[in-house]
Order: C-alpha cells, then sequence, then structure tokens
C-alpha cells in the first residue's frame, strides 16, 4: 500500500517513507535478524524466535504483504552432538533448568521424528495442524500438488 492510499483510510503512517520502482511513496520495509545462542532443532525454540523478532520489527498499523524467513548457517543435527561432548561449565548457568531444556528438545525431537514417519507412511496430510483447516488456508491443497504444481 502506498502511503495516500494509507491516508485515505484514515490509517496516519509515522515511519520512514522510500519510493517503489513505480514512483509510489511506501512506507519502508522492516527488516531484522535475531541470533539463536545455540543450534536447535526445535520448532518451538525457532518460532520464539521468530515472533520475538516479529514484534520487534514489524509496524502494528499496517498490512502485511510479505514475509520472508530465512535460516542460515544450517548443520547436519550429527555434526552438533558431537559438539555436546565438551562443555565449559560457569557459575553463572542453570544446569537445573539446561537439563529440563535439553529433555524438553528431545521430546520435541521425538515427536518431530514420529510425525515425519506418519507422513511418510501416510502422506502429508495425514497430520495436520488445526489452522490448516481456517478458511484461507492452502496447506491441504498444497500437500496434494507435485513441486507446486497440480499433478
Amino acid at each position: 500500500y502506498d502511503v495516500d492510499n494509507l491516508k485515505n483510510k484514515n490509517i496516519i503512517y509515522k515511519g520512514e517513507i522510500t519510493e517503489d520502482r513505480y514512483g509510489r511513496k511506501i512506507p519502508k520495509q522492516a527488516h531484522g535478524t535475531i541470533n539463536l545462542d545455540h543450534k536447535t532443532s526445535s520448532n518451538r525454540l525457532l518460532l520464539n524466535a521468530v515472533l520475538e523478532l516479529y514484534k520487534r520489527i514489524i509496524n502494528k498499523d499496517l498490512l502485511i504483504r510479505r514475509i520472508y524467513i530465512v535460516a542460515n548457517n544450517v548443520v547436519n543435527e550429527d555434526s552438533v552432538r558431537d559438539e555436546k561432548a565438551f562443555e565449559q561449565i560457569n557459575l553463572f548457568t542453570d544446569y537445573n533448568q539446561k537439563k529440563i531444556d535439553e529433555k524438553k528438545e528431545e521430546n520435541e525431537n521425538k515427536i518431530q521424528s514420529t510425525l515425519l514417519r506418519i507422513k511418510e507412511k501416510y502422506g502429508n496430510n495425514a497430520v495436520i495442524k488445526a489452522t490448516d483447516l481456517e478458511e484461507g488456508s492452502t496447506t491441504l491443497e498444497r500437500n496434494m500438488q507435485v513441486g507446486g504444481h497440480k499433478g
């Protein structure tokens, strides 16, 4: 949405303005990064990090047109297991909480593995999230496609 359309809808835009390739004045895009303190394959930790970044950079007065999420420095999980063999102990770490967090992550990995096995055996629509049943969701339809195309 360009800035003039925002004014017509009685939305007062306070923020940086830039021009798109057509010369229209538009709100400047939001960009940001977030770093995790350790390597993980936990959906819960990754989702929490994405939500934290979203809350930090998004302008709640504007509609969202597109979101890109990129993960970098991705490594094979087996290579990380070797790194966990040794750890420098310090006085500032709550090791009881760390054990609880590691157990939660281990349980989450078991759930992920089980879900993958079910989907491999019965198809991608065998287990879905409740949000995939909401109006406008495309997950079920896309799972039936091959490479993003109708087969």
